[in-house]
């Protein structure tokens, strides 16, 4: 799942054993990337040993990507992406946009 969200996000955002690893596939509106990853850095710092290993996608854009007619089947798979915005007719994962007071 994580594979097919790639053509899609800006960056990954991998996380083991407390340290986090960054694969930039694309550049990304003004600087909402690097808020991004800062408030993941923030959490670890602030809650050690408190985030799980994990693998996010992130695309930094307002509009919605993965649409909910493109994965019909209850077991279809839709990519796990991350953004800032979603709406009833996508399965984008919303997360704060740390990028909005740091501007």
């Amino acid at each position: 799942m994580v594979e097919r969200g790639r053509r899609k996000a800006d960056f990954r955002l991998v996380i083991v054993g407390g340290r986090v690893y960054v694969d930039k596939y694309r550049p990304a509106i003004q600087t909402r990337d690097v808020y991004t990853q800062w408030g993941i850095l923030q959490l670890l710092r602030l809650y050690p040993g408190s985030l799980p290993d994990l693998e996010l996608l992130f695309d930094c854009d307002d509009r919605p990507r993965v649409l909910a007619k493109d994965f019909p089947r209850p077991n279809s798979g839709p990519p796990p992406l991350f953004r800032y915005c979603s709406d009833g007719a996508s399965l984008d994962l919303v997360f704060p946009d740390w990028s909005f007071w740091g501007w």
